[in-house]
């Protein structure tokens, strides 16, 4: 049996009765209680907890609370459909996906991140097919590769200046994987120029990849998620397909 895992809010949940029976669906419930009757018939478990560290300390928390069975576990905010259409459908065609899976289409449509003509234009490659695609970004400075997005590229320069005014062109990937003693996959992202992640945290793993990484580096991710530092969530969002196994891109160059 798979899972969906959702970090609610104050988002209304009745779209979960949509879920394919494929899946438990496991809510972490941050806002108000859930009353809704098809809610709580549908969902496997409701599970109090407060309201910090954003939807990073839910997906941490059941990392390092579950013992984890063979299939996927599916890691969404409260209203994935926001950032994914195609979501339900998505679930529905779990045989077809990669062990490491992004599940999201855009950000928001009302902000224009991803802008609207790349969207159309990468929909042109995806004839017949649903809505997925990564967002490629530099590891250097946070930003998206195709558009501006000076938000994203802010993210970067905060975790520099509070991680001790790093210099501009710190791979900022490798220096947070080594702080969560994830070393092997840090010495990846020091030979690469770029990574992909998921807009709004939503994409699927195999559970024996998530178990491959150790408790100790669990527990200092969890501890940078609830570091109190607003950027850092967004830091973590580029970052969750690569904690378990994601490649990143672009080689660095040889020096000759």
């Amino acid at each position: 049996m798979h899972s969906v895992v959702l970090a609610r809010y104050s988002e209304t949940l009745d779209w979960i009765v949509k879920i394919p029976d494929d899946f438990d669906v496991i809510i972490y419930n941050k806002g108000e209680p859930i009353t809704d009757p098809d809610v709580v018939a549908r969902a496997t478990s409701i599970i109090e907890r407060p309201n910090v560290g954003r939807e990073s300390e839910t997906y941490l928390h059941h990392m390092k609370s579950v013992r984890f069975n063979q299939g996927f576990t599916v890691y969404a905010q409260g209203d994935p459909m926001t950032h994914s259409p195609d979501f339900i459908q998505l679930l529905k065609n779990w045989r077809n996906w990669d062990d490491v899976q992004p599940l999201s289409w855009q950000w928001r449509a009302d902000r224009n991140i991803p802008p609207l003509p790349l969207l159309e234009n990468y929909e042109l490659g995806l004839p017949g097919r649903l809505k997925v695609r990564p967002e490629l970004f530099s590891l250097t400075n946070w930003g998206p590769l195709e558009f501006t997005d000076n938000g994203a590229s802010n993210m970067g320069l905060v975790y520099r200046i509070v991680q001790g005014n790093l210099p501009d062109g710190t791979n900022i990937a490798a220096h947070l994987l080594r702080q969560c003693k994830l070393d092997h996959v840090a010495d990846k992202a020091e030979k690469h120029m770029v990574g992909s992640f998921s807009y709004g945290a939503i994409f699927g793993v195999r559970n024996d990849r998530v178990a491959s990484v150790s408790r100790d580096s669990l527990d200092l991710l969890y501890q940078f998620a609830m570091g109190g530092v607003a950027a850092y969530g967004y830091i973590l969002e580029r970052m969750w397909l690569h904690f378990f196994g994601a490649e990143f891109s672009r080689p660095i160059a040889p020096l000759a």
